[in-house]
């Protein structure tokens, strides 16, 4: 039913945990495809030591979480790609809940639950009157919600066909720009229930890349955004990160950043 795509690069701390989270979930028919980016510790051999006939490894040289990725999604089996980052852990209802939201919209493409973080910081939720639903504005609920994550989305195969997978020329925001993407072009199915944790802890987490040419949101092509609640939404995502490079103390990038977008105030 379902393929598990984890990109492993480096995750010798975390990774039995979260394999571990895939193999307590109460549906069981998945196939694990684990996708070894040229880790240089022993997150291989951590894989290699769990014993379960469903986890396939596949090794590669260092290209990146976004080639890990559409590797994975090139190497599937199945229809039904779940994504789950290699130090993350699922709720043992995640594939359940998902199964929920196909059978409440069957013909849609597109699934996503919710999350929480490891420290139990607090997450804004629009107020919902069901736990399933689709999201009839992506661009102006994703101004306050974190609406997709990694770990937490389910995509048909075919939908890549269709749009592309993961941009391999971007090493940060390449998610953002498949999760914008999908969103211009198909509906996204949410739930409200919370079945994954996204661990603030773990080991090897991306830092705010000072790369800004292969950062997604150095390409965004605002004049080129005709609808009004994208624009905002891309127009607010550029001010925080401005705001994050001044606080961070990055003249270079910030200075960088405004050259590319004038008219953006940060805050």
């Amino acid at each position: 039913m379902f393929s598990i795509v984890i990109p492993l690069y480096n995750k010798e701390l975390s990774i039995e945990s979260t394999i571990q989270s895939v193999l307590n979930q109460t549906y069981q028919n998945y196939e694990i495809i684990v996708v070894n980016d040229g880790s240089n510790d022993s997150s291989a051999k951590v894989v290699q030591s769990i014993h379960d006939n469903r986890i396939r490894m596949i090794h590669q040289k260092n290209q990146g979480v976004s080639a890990a990725r559409n590797r994975g999604i090139t190497e599937a089996n199945n229809d039904w790609i779940a994504f789950l980052d290699g130090d993350d852990l699922w709720k043992k209802n995640h594939l359940e809940e998902i199964l929920r939201m196909m059978a409440a919209f069957p013909m849609d493409k597109v699934h996503v639950t919710s999350f929480e973080y490891s420290d139990n910081r607090k997450l804004f939720k629009h107020p919902r009157s069901r736990s399933i639903f689709k999201i009839e504005n992506y661009f102006k609920e994703a101004l306050k919600e974190a609406l997709i994550w990694t770990s937490i989305i389910v995509v048909h195969k075919s939908c890549f066909k269709e749009i592309g997978c993961f941009d391999t020329g971007l090493n940060r925001g390449e998610d953002t720009d498949l999760w914008a993407r999908l969103a211009s072009n198909f509906n996204i199915i949410k739930s409200s229930v919370n079945t994954a944790v996204y661990r603030i802890e773990a080991e090897n987490r991306t830092a705010l890349s000072k790369d800004l040419d292969s950062t997604y949101i150095y390409h965004i092509e605002l004049n080129e955004t005709i609808d009004l609640e994208k624009r905002k939404y891309f127009e607010e995502m550029i001010a925080n990160r401005l705001y994050q490079y001044i606080r961070s103390k990055d003249i270079t990038s910030f200075r960088k950043l405004k050259k590319r977008y004038p008219s953006i105030k940060y805050i």
